[in-house]
């Protein structure tokens, strides 16, 4: 939805193709160099109440860039900060949404609640889209973006909500920059050959970029994959389940 209602709003104000690839790349940016620290802070904090800071963050910003489109004052440079904003935001918020399915479900009903994630993100993408176009056809980009700005405020509703049984903690403590350290070495060695990494997500999605607790914690529990049949590899990824 939000792409579709951005798109709209900075053709409107400015009318320029370059205008509207720079507030898109604004938000996709920051994702290429946050996505590890994301993954990190999975790790050491709840992830639920990260996913809820990270929807709390996006809703200010989507609704700002409301506010400011329905009242007539946006500028651009407004548009590229808070989208900046956005996906800052977002690169907390993905890792985190990767290590929460295995602490809500069963590990033998890991693979359906994968799958099932997997169809519903793919539908709210195709719906959201079609729904933005409405909203921008029907109201206006400023609409379309008050109304995303309230589905995160839902989201981080429903996670607020959650009550997750506590992690237990691990016996080593490591270090931050050694973590960020081998998780971009096990990314740029499944890049180099050609295979996906348990950092990796979908194609269509930030998760591609390194994940952290990924690698760290296959090796610490690849044995309990196999005891219920999921078999992992470290070249090999489930998706949302392939974070701990």
């Amino acid at each position: 939805m939000a792409p579709i209602a951005l798109a709209f709003a900075v053709l409107d104000l400015t009318g320029s193709k370059t205008d509207l690839g720079i507030v898109l790349a604004a938000n996709w940016v920051p994702q290429l160099f946050l996505v590890l620290f994301g993954g990190v802070f999975a790790d050491r904090l709840p992830r639920h109440l990260v996913m809820v800071g990270s929807n709390a963050i996006s809703a200010a910003a989507q609704g700002a860039i409301a506010a400011l489109l329905l009242t007539g004052t946006a500028r651009l440079w407004q548009l590229i900060a808070l989208q900046v904003l956005r996906g800052a935001a977002f690169s907390f918020f993905f890792p985190a949404s990767q290590g929460l399915v295995p602490e809500t479900v069963r590990p033998t009903l890991l693979q359906q609640a994968n799958v099932l994630l997997g169809m519903s993100r793919n539908a709210t993408n195709v719906l959201g889209a079609a729904l933005g176009g409405v909203l921008v056809a029907a109201a206006s980009p400023g609409w379309a973006l008050a109304f995303d700005a309230a589905t995160y405020l839902s989201s981080a509703a429903v996670l607020a909500a959650m009550r997750l049984p506590g992690r237990a903690r691990t016996v080593e403590a490591p270090n931050v920059v050694r973590e960020l350290a081998e998780g971009w070495t096990e990314f740029a060695r499944g890049a180099g050959s050609g295979r996906s990494s348990p950092r990796r997500g979908s194609a269509t999605s930030p998760g591609w970029a390194p994940r952290p607790s990924t690698v760290r914690s296959w090796r610490r529990n690849r044995w309990a994959g196999r005891r219920h049949g999921a078999r992992s590899s470290p070249r090999r990824g489930r998706g949302c389940c392939s974070g701990a």
